[in-house]
C-alpha cells in the first residue's frame, strides 16, 4: 500500500526548542478501510504487538503480564469496542494512532525535533489492516496550551475531563493529572436528575438517584457531557488526610 504525507506547517520542521519548550505535535485524521477492527487484536498479536481488549468481563491483557507492562513496550494497543489506541515508538518519536471509523494520526510530543513518522509505520498500519489505500495524511501542527481550555458551552464536562478528551496523549495527560485510568477508559462522577440514557449503563459502577459513577471509554466524555438530565461530570474527588 501507499500513502501518501502532506506537513502543513513549515514550522514542523524546526527543533522546538526554536519554538519554546511547550510539546508540540503533528495530527492528521485518515479514514479507515472498511471493517479495518475486525480481527484487529488477533492480528496485533501475531504480530508480537500487546494487546488490552475489553470484555464483558474486564479488560483481558495478551503479551504483557499487566497494563504497566503492557505499556512500557514499544508497542501495544488497546481495543475498547469500537474505539482503539495503538502506539508505537519509532525512529523518529512516538507516534499514535486512535479512534474508532475516523481515526486520528499523532506524532511528537517531546523537546526534540518535529518529525513525522518513519515509514516503516506506515508499513506495520498495512499489516495490521488500518492504512487506507492511496490516501494523503495532512498533518497539521497543535500546541497543547498550557491553560486548560473551557469546554464548550451545553456541556456539563469539568474542564481537566474536556481537556483529556482533546489531548494528543491520553495515556500521559491521565497520569499526570492524577486520573483513575484503566485502558482507554477513566473514571468519572455524574451529578445527574432522572436515569442516564441507556448508552451509558454498561459504564455505570454504582449509582443513586443524584448521582452515578462510571468507568467510561474516553472518546464517549463528549455524549455524556451534554446528554440529558446530566449536571456535571467530574474526576472523582480524592480524600487527604487532615493535617494536625
Amino acid at each position: 500500500m501507499r500513502v501518501f504525507l502532506m506537513i502543513l506547517a513549515w514550522a514542523a520542521l524546526l527543533p522546538l526548542g526554536a519554538l519554546g519548550e511547550t510539546p508540540k505535535y503533528l495530527i492528521g485524521e485518515l479514514t479507515l478501510p472498511e471493517g479495518a477492527l475486525e480481527g484487529l487484536p488477533q492480528r496485533a498479536e501475531a504480530l508480537g504487538i500487546p494487546t488490552e481488549v475489553w470484555t464483558p468481563a474486564g479488560p483481558q491483557i495478551t503479551g504483557a503480564e499487566d497494563e504497566e507492562e503492557l505499556l512500557a513496550a514499544d508497542a501495544y494497543l488497546i481495543v475498547d469496542g469500537p474505539y482503539f489506541l495503538l502506539t508505537v515508538q519509532t525512529a523518529s518519536g512516538r507516534a499514535i494512532l486512535r479512534g474508532g471509523e475516523t481515526a486520528v494520526l499523532i506524532a511528537g510530543g517531546s523537546t526534540d525535533a518535529l518529525t513525522p513518522p518513519p515509514p516503516e509505520f506506515f508499513d506495520l498500519l498495512a499489516e495490521l489492516g488500518l492504512l487506507p489505500q492511496g490516501e494523503t495524511i495532512e498533518m497539521c501542527e497543535k500546541d497543547v496550551p498550557l491553560k486548560l481550555p473551557r469546554p464548550p458551552a451545553g456541556s456539563a464536562l469539568d474542564p481537566v475531563l474536556w481537556a483529556l478528551v482533546n489531548h494528543p496523549d491520553w495515556i500521559g495527560f491521565a497520569r499526570d493529572y492524577g486520573l483513575e485510568r484503566v485502558g482507554i477508559r477513566v473514571r468519572v462522577v455524574v451529578e445527574k436528575e432522572g436515569q442516564l440514557p441507556e448508552a451509558f449503563e454498561p459504564y455505570v459502577q454504582s449509582s443513586s438517584d443524584g448521582m452515578a459513577e462510571l468507568l467510561v471509554p474516553i472518546p464517549l466524555l463528549p455524549s455524556l457531557g451534554e446528554a440529558t438530565g446530566v449536571l456535571s461530570v467530574r474526576p472523582p474527588y480524592i480524600p487527604h488526610p487532615a493535617e494536625g
